[in-house]
């Protein structure tokens, strides 16, 4: 076996028991169904919008937080204009009315961390939740997370389960079901207390995070991701309420596709390098010795799995054409494929792809599931056809932009 096939067995080992793993921690610990049991008590809270030139969306960001079935007194809506060129602040304003609605204006920092901060500083409520101006929440959403807060007063900040808002072309649709994947792994690392991420979307801390450990970061442009290691680094507990449905929208172009994921795969190697000392470290248990060298291995890996596919097709392209200038003989056309038992490839390779093929597609009926949402046959179809050749793309990329030091902003 040569060692680039040897390199491509570790990868696939590395996915197999990566999907395993969580499979057992799916098995040992079912999400529980949503009940129609309510609060006890309903936490002050507010929301944190922070936006920037997002004037087609904001409005509908606005009128689903309004719809939360939450008592009115006790919910209160915070828009934080970042500077926007377009009409952000005059879509704002159509809520100006409105007694749960404030709007505020602030001068662009160039990251999405200071306009969260500035939220922050200017609100009140026990709870203090962010969601970003492109993401809808369902009517329960709210009720969902508190009575997760609840039921485990060591909770300290509680995430979503989110899905696509809507996916139409083939890169929404692929999303869809990346997100839908995400939705079973959340939920599963949730279960091993080693979240590594509070995304944007709906995500609620209780005040005091913020004054046990400080506000916001630049971090990067990931202070999402930054924030959750810093928790887990002061002992301060992530959950996630499965329960809590959240849509976004995605991008809808494989340029923006592109740089929206260098900036969440960059933002993940730089606070993994800045939170180093958390790695195989006993003190953060699952999260230390599992959830941040899988997740850097299986970034290696998409990198690794790619270059070697890459190799072996220019390799074999060359040989035909050395192959055909030496005979002469052109190289045959394949004709028809026709499936024959005796013909099928029955090595260890085949069987490793197609066992990780197939618990991939589990974990995404695991995660439909929890999400309660449908998944079109053509959406499992662009997931599986395209995100492995474009994914390579944004993990290279964000390498690349790594080493350079290359500067970007924070909705790029």
């Amino acid at each position: 076996m040569d060692i680039g096939a040897l390199g491509v067995y570790m990868c696939l080992f590395l996915g197999l028991f990566f999907e395993v793993f969580l499979l057992i921690s799916f098995l040992e610990n079912k999400p529980g169904k949503k009940t129609a049991f309510k609060p006890k008590n309903y936490p002050a809270t507010t929301i944190l919008v922070p936006c920037w030139n997002k004037a087609k969306t904001l409005g509908a960001t606005i009128e689903s937080l309004l719809a939360l079935e939450y008592p009115k007194e006790k919910l209160s809506i915070l828009i934080i204009d970042d500077g926007s060129i377009d009409d952000t602040y005059e879509a704002a304003q159509k809520f100006a009315h409105n007694p749960q609605v404030r709007i505020l204006q602030k001068k662009n920092e160039g990251s999405k961390y200071s306009a969260l901060n500035f939220g922050i500083a200017n609100s009140e409520g026990e709870l203090v939740g962010c969601l970003d101006a492109d993401s809808f929440v369902a009517p329960d959403a709210l009720l969902e997370v508190v009575k997760r807060f609840e039921n485990e007063p060591d909770i300290m900040a509680v995430t979503p389960a989110m899905r696509v808002h809507h996916p139409k072309n083939l890169l929404e649709l692929m999303q869809a079901v990346e997100y839908v994947f995400g939705i079973f792994c959340r939920k599963m690392f949730d279960n091993l207390s080693s979240l590594t991420v509070i995304p944007g979307p709906f995500s609620i801390y209780k005040r005091e995070v913020f004054t046990k450990i400080g506000k916001f970061r630049k971090a990067h442009h990931t202070e999402d991701m930054e924030m959750a290691f810093r928790m887990h680094a002061n002992g301060l507990r992530i959950a996630n309420a499965h329960t809590a449905i959240v849509s976004t929208k995605v991008p809808t172009s494989l340029g923006a596709l592109v740089r929206q994921r260098v900036r969440w795969s960059r933002g993940f190697l730089e606070n993994a390098r800045d939170y180093s000392y958390m790695f195989f470290n006993p003190r953060y248990g699952n999260l230390g010795f599992m959830a941040l060298p899988l997740g850097l291995a299986a970034f290696l890996a998409g990198i690794y799995s790619a270059i070697f596919l890459v190799y072996s097709f220019l390799s074999a392209f060359i040989t035909n054409v050395l192959d055909m200038v030496v005979t002469g003989i052109p190289p045959q056309m394949p004709g028809l494929p026709r499936f024959e038992w005796f013909y099928m490839d029955t090595s260890m390779m085949t069987f490793l792809v197609f066992t990780v093929l197939a618990l991939t597609l589990v974990t995404i009926f695991i995660g439909k599931r929890i999400a309660q949402t449908k998944i079109p046959i053509h959406s499992l179809v662009s997931y599986f056809a395209l995100f492995g050749f474009i994914a390579p793309v944004w993990l290279a990329r964000a390498i690349w932009d790594t080493v350079l030091a290359k500067e970007t902003g924070w909705l790029t």
